[in-house]
Parts: C-alpha cells; structure tokens; sequence
C-alpha cells in the first residue's frame, strides 16, 4: 500500500514541479480566461461578446493542454515515439497494475476539489454574504491556478503511466 500512495503522490507533486518550471506559461495562458471570467461576473455583457470570449478561452485550454503534452510527453525520450497501439498497450497495463494508485489519485483530486471549489464556493457564501467581486476575483484566481493544475495532472497521470512501462510489449 506504501508503494502505491507513493505512486499516487509523484503526479501531483511532478505536476507542482511542472508549474513551477513554467510558471509563466501557466499564468500567461490562464490570465486569459481569467479575465474573461472576472469580467463576466462584474457585469452583463453583449451576447455576441459573451460567446465570443467562451470561443478564446476555450481555445487557449486546447492550446494550454497541448503545450503541456508537448512539454511533458513528446520531449520525453523514453516515450515520444511511441505508436498508438503501445500506448493503449501501457496504459492498460499500468492500470492493471496500479489500481489503488488510481484510485488515490481520483481521491486526491477529489480533495482539492472540495478545497477549491467546495469551500470557496459553497460554504463561504453561506457563511458570508458575497458579491460580484467575490465571485470576479475567486474565479480569476483559479483560471491561473487550480484550473491548470488540474489539467497538468491529468497529463501527468498518462506521463506516469507511459513511462512505467518502458520496455515493448511482449509477444
């Protein structure tokens, strides 16, 4: 069991390390949803506008996440040339052989859900009356933090698992 929180806990403690390292990319990309959605709660916007900046943001995530997966899967020697079918193969694999590690992690994530969006956005308000500004900087704050750090943990989770298994599979 020892060995499968430890295998658990390398995702998220590589995806700190990964923010810190590219700290700047993070913020820079996520400063662009950031202030969308701090502007969307601080007052009504024209429709078309609206849509228009969900269309940005949305592309920037795509873009955010592909940089990440450029930066941590295809500049990693052990596994950017990888096929289709051995990464399927890996995955599987790690699955079959990690699953209280996945488990963990599903539960680690399911923690810092109830700390970054639970809390603040739950019971805070019911403690506290809360405006738009409360809600404008709240959500700011976690476009350029909890948001993609959740996402470079997704990514590190596949890293792991592609890297687990480094040899081809057996036939």
């Amino acid at each position: 069991m020892l060995k499968d929180i430890r295998t658990a806990l390398a995702v998220p403690r590589w995806a700190l390390g990964f923010f810190g390292r590219h700290v700047v990319m993070v913020v820079g990309l996520g400063a662009i949803p950031a202030i969308e959605r701090f502007t969307g709660q601080l007052g009504a916007r024209d429709p078309l506008l609206g849509t228009t900046l969900e269309v940005t943001t949305l592309a920037v995530r795509i873009v955010f996440v592909a940089l990440v997966v450029r930066l941590a899967v295809t500049r990693e020697p052990a596994i950017s040339a990888l096929g289709a079918a051995e990464v399927g193969r890996r995955l599987r694999a790690f699955a079959a052989h990690h699953p209280r590690s996945l488990v963990l992690q599903v539960g680690l994530i399911a923690v810092l859900f109830a700390l970054a969006d639970l809390v603040p956005e739950q019971l805070v308000p019911a403690l506290t009356p809360v405006g738009p500004l409360y809600w404008a900087v709240l959500l700011a704050v976690k476009n350029v933090t909890v948001i993609p750090f959740t996402m470079i943990w997704l990514v590190g989770a596949v890293r792991q698992a592609l890297l687990a298994a480094e040899s081809p599979a057996r036939t």
